[in-house]
């Protein structure tokens, strides 16, 4: 008997529940401007609100679970907030600011959440280095990883986001930095609503719908970004709607339905890129003549490009597909690349062909168009393409396995072959 009261001793000393009697509300209710309150390892419950100016920090074990579904934490109508290191735990939205200015979230770990940090009316804010994971449940239901409405000059760096609707969702923000986030398996990567002013930099997307859905927004970058694997019938890497003055460039698309949209959009510069084992590299429709596609590499795609009668313009671009020959020395083709596709512009009115897209029925039909097919002439052409000896670096990326597998099968086939001679 004694010993079973030592160990339930024992147990009650190193639970995480042994800081329950530490009220968090309380401290910051009594707290000056200008505080910081240390809240020790353990598991607290309860709706907790933040209107002064002071700094909540835990250590490894402080996690924060809702009492009900309203925020684990508000943070309203207050400046020079921070919030470090701590675990948040909500049927609903974790962390709520409303008109808060000076905030700074960071390594904070959201989980089974529906919303995980959501920002409105607020400027001078910084999100970093937080993990942020939503559930299994489907798209409708889930909310975004963070939302930011009506903000300015949101820093949003270094998080690790998935299995949420949108892992970055900005609507009416202006100059919003997003940077070097990971976001995978949601539906958009980042979405951008009524906003302008936007940087997307060195960020990963990986396996959404969508990797970057950028809708009515103006005044924006997006470089040195990695988007790949969005495969799904309606997926693109990034899919432009109405926007305008948006420089794309040094990013790699590898590996998605589509690599880069634009719909109805203006004086957008696509330079620099790498466009790989993508199934349609671009897609344009209603885009206007100063927009261009310049300096690119457009390698292994099933595509290069599809557009409705306006056409894309194409500028020096390389393609591993150009079949002239650069008889002066320039390192320019002599003769332009088209990329005539009819079966391309058939999938621009009727999306369902993508299915069959690498057909051999389709492959002779594209083989066709380069002979004999004048269409598309004035539409999609690049008048001086970039060859190889002209491009200063061509990254090309190898599926291990597919060469391991390929140089078996070569030598199954040497080996067959010796001993039916030998036969």
């Amino acid at each position: 008997m004694k010993q079973i009261m030592l160990f339930f001793l024992f147990f009650l000393m190193t639970s995480q529940t042994a800081y329950a009697e530490f009220d968090i509300q309380y401290a910051i209710d009594q707290a000056k401007a200008g505080d910081s309150i240390h809240i020790p390892a353990g598991r607290y419950q309860g709706n907790f609100t933040v209107k002064k100016p002071i700094k909540l920090y835990g250590q490894k074990g402080t996690e924060l679970y809702a009492q009900n579904d309203e925020p684990v934490l508000k943070i309203e109508h207050v400046s020079n907030v921070s919030i470090e290191n701590i675990r948040i735990t909500a049927k609903n939205k974790g962390i709520v600011a409303n008109e808060t200015d000076n905030l700074e979230l960071r390594a904070i770990e959201l989980k089974d959440i529906r919303v995980g940090i959501y920002l409105q009316q607020s400027r001078h804010i910084r999100i970093l280095e937080n993990r942020i994971i939503g559930n299994e449940s489907h798209f409708a239901e889930k909310g975004n990883g963070i939302a930011i409405f009506k903000s300015e000059d949101v820093v949003i760096d270094q998080n690790t986001i998935e299995q949420v609707q949108d892992g970055i969702y900005v609507e009416e923000g202006t100059r919003i930095d997003v940077q070097r986030n990971k976001v995978t398996n949601s539906r958009y990567g980042t979405h951008f609503m009524y906003s302008s002013n936007v940087k997307v930099l060195f960020n990963t997307y990986l396996q959404n719908v969508t990797g970057l859905m950028v809708m009515m927004t103006t005044n924006l970058e997006i470089s040195s970004n990695t988007i790949s694997a969005h495969n799904g019938f309606n997926s693109y890497g990034l899919m432009m709607y109405d926007t305008q003055e948006a420089m794309v460039r040094e990013n790699s698309f590898l590996h998605n339905r589509v690599g880069v949209a634009l719909q109805k959009s203006s004086v957008i510069q696509i330079q620099e890129n790498r466009f790989q084992m993508n199934q349609t590299a671009l897609e344009g429709t209603k885009v206007d003549e100063r927009s261009i596609i310049m300096d690119n590499q457009f390698t292994g795609n099933i595509l290069t490009a599809r557009s409705d009668n306006r056409g894309l313009r194409l500028i020096h671009n390389f393609y591993d597909d150009y079949t002239g020959l650069d008889v002066t020395g320039d390192g320019f083709g002599d003769v332009p690349y088209v990329a005539v596709s009819s079966f391309g512009q058939w999938m621009v009115r009727q999306p369902v062909y993508q299915f069959f897209v690498a057909s051999p029925s389709v492959v002779i039909l594209t083989s066709l168009d380069q002979q004999i097919n004048k269409t598309e002439r004035n539409l999609l052409v690049d008048n001086e393409p970039k060859l190889l000896s002209n491009m200063k670096e061509i990254e090309f990326s190898f599926n291990i396995l597919q060469l391991v597998i390929g140089f078996i099968v070569f030598m199954g086939s040497l080996w067959l072959w010796k001993r039916g001679i030998r036969v």
